[in-house]
């Protein structure tokens, strides 16, 4: 087969990086062997400088791929490939890992994953902040399938994952997808809407449905404390159910119940449910919210390099920017909240409530320090949708209605049923780059599948979306040298592999699947704005998923190699 040269810019005399010269010696990984005559390969990566995952230094060499796999490291004669790509002023590193990520049925709306694979991601992990998309009840099926069937043109088919899991194989994907299930989802099911304690049948049932999940392939279980109905759950409660868990090695992921005031304490409960519970934890976008708790910073990071210390078996992750995004309705507390989405528009509409809900907003306001910190990212209706990418301040003038803040946070959520996302200024950048250099934390966006067309390009989500890893490395390793790249690399692949037992990914090392990202260090930059989230990434030419090429000199090839990943059982995620 007459061979494909890809790339065809001039060898680099020196890296851009720094860190090895251009003397024409091969660098080998540790193991490395020549290559041995008569190997034969789908596709040759020549001379890139290689970030394997671990955090070592980087080195030079050919990278061999035959199917699935990453044969051979090393020095690879010039017709021993049937495709080639000349990546001499490239690095290339494992395809980054989302740990925590928000996408699940948009990959059956878009398979290509197109805002995931153009900024290097291969693997993410769904379901959480205590939600997914299963188990559901025929009740919780109808509202979902209403829902999705208006919204997408989506029919929901299935009540738990073995359906949902089969849905996305019939699609197919670009990405690999593994799967946490929601506690919050799972407590609607059982014990419904309310905040009440489950009785101890509803207490074996909800471990059932927790186990039945984790039996069909969920790797964990996932919180969103903040969040109704799982925020409902005592203490206690939770610790109780995360013991299913034990059997097979399944993680504990926690938004968790406070990430402002009483940050303290959130953190001393989700270790003390991962101890007596004996689980490994994950502490889901590790942050403090609010300038006058910033300086709790140091007290935070004590508290849990001390639980380090005495063994508890945890990791965080955190996303690259200063601020959040959720639900407006999150400024209302749980008791507003409570019960169905109907439940809560009638505490907004109530007379009665006005005054209490009055000094709702006023605190929140004294929290912020100013509305212009809060943009509204999406709404529902066409109504409305001018208010997009808008500050509240803006919005509320747009309008002209001579409104308090107060009656136009209350309006909108009205009009919107409840449904307006929002992006949050509250973070510290001194505090975002003391968390990225602990040893115990990965990279995870927070995000959603998005697009530039289509059904997914709606709204002004947060940048999040689009630009989270390619951020990381521009900003804080490139721009602000908060960490060497080696170790940037590894917070992406091969840490988070480590810490949910993902198996033969995140290093680039023979034997292992050839999900491999390749970027240009001196161009990689996220694009992706708040005011004009939509565009991708630039200086990510490169993309494999299980040795395919989903992104091919910067474009999205529609090839989708991506697999579905189970937890096995021995605990390795396959």
């Amino acid at each position: 087969m007459k061979k494909e040269l890809i790339a065809r810019r001039e060898f680099l005399k020196k890296t851009g990086l720094g860190l090895i010269g251009a003397s024409g010696l091969i660098v080998f990984w540790p193991g490395c062997r020549p290559e041995e005559a008569g190997n034969d390969y789908d596709l040759v990566i020549r001379q890139p400088l290689i970030f394997d995952g671990s955090g070592q230094p980087p080195f030079r060499a050919d990278v061999g791929i035959s199917g699935n796999y990453i044969k051979h490291i090393g020095k690879i004669g010039k017709n021993n490939g049937r495709r080639q790509i000349l990546a001499e002023n490239l690095s290339l590193s494992p395809g980054f890992i989302d740990v925590h990520n928000h996408t699940d049925i948009e990959l059956l709306i878009c398979p290509t994953a197109d805002s995931l694979i153009k900024q290097g991601v291969t693997t993410i992990i769904g379901g959480n902040c205590g939600s997914s998309r299963f188990p559901l009840t025929t009740a919780m099926l109808e509202d979902e399938d209403k829902y999705l069937s208006s919204e997408y043109g989506l029919k929901v088919d299935w009540h738990d994952l073995a359906g949902f899991f089969r849905r996305l194989a019939e699609k197919g994907l670009a990405v690999n997808f593994a799967t946490l299930v929601g506690q919050g989802t799972i407590r609607a099911a059982v014990v419904g809407y309310n905040n009440r304690p489950p009785s101890p049948e509803e207490m074996n049932r909800m471990k059932e449905l927790a186990s039945q999940a984790i039996q069909q392939g969920a790797i964990g279980i996932s919180t969103g404390l903040e969040y109704a109905p799982g925020s409902f759950a005592s203490t206690g409660e939770l610790i109780d159910l995360m013991k299913v868990l034990r059997e097979n090695q399944g993680i504990y992921a926690t938004h968790m119940r406070d990430e402002e005031d009483e940050v303290l304490k959130a953190v001393d409960e989700a270790l003390e449910i991962a101890e007596q519970a004996g689980v490994r934890l994950e502490i889901s976008h590790l942050k403090i919210g609010f300038p006058r708790n910033w300086p709790m910073i140091d007290e935070l990071l004590e508290k849990l390099n001390q639980a380090k210390t005495r063994g508890v078996d945890f990791s965080a992750d955190v996303y690259p920017y200063t601020a959040w995004s959720t639900g407006l309705s999150i400024f209302f507390p749980l008791w507003v909240r409570e019960g169905r989405n109907e439940d809560f528009l009638n505490r907004l509409r109530s007379p009665e409530l006005e005054l209490k809900l009055r000094e709702v907003i006023k605190e929140a306001e004294a929290n912020l320090g100013s509305w212009n910190k809060v943009l509204i990212a999406s709404v529902e209706t066409e109504k409305n949708r001018q208010l997009e990418g808008l500050d509240l301040e803006q919005a509320a003038k747009l309008r002209n209605q001579n409104k308090d803040m107060f009656s136009f946070i209350r309006d909108l959520l009205v009009e919107e049923r409840g449904q307006v996302s929002m992006v949050c200024f509250g973070l510290s950048e001194d505090n975002l780059k003391k968390i990225l250099q602990q040893p115990f934390t990965c990279l995870g966006s927070d995000g959603n599948l998005a697009s530039t067309t289509g059904p997914l390009s709606g709204g002004k989500p947060h940048p999040r979306y689009y630009g989270t890893f390619p951020r990381a490395i521009a900003q804080y390793v490139r721009s602000e040298k908060v960490l060497p790249l080696e170790a940037m690399i590894r917070k992406m692949t091969g840490f988070p592999a480590e810490r949910f037992n993902l198996k033969q990914r995140g290093l680039v090392r023979p034997g292992y699947l050839a999900d491999l990202v390749l970027f240009d260090y001196e161009k990689i930059q996220d694009k992706a704005t708040w005011s004009d989230p939509h565009h991708y990434p630039e200086g990510i030419p490169y993309v494999l998923v299980n040795g395919k090429l989903v992104v091919e000199e910067g474009q999205i090839t529609g090839q989708l190699p991506g697999k579905i990943l189970r937890k096995d059982g021995r605990g390795q995620v396959i």
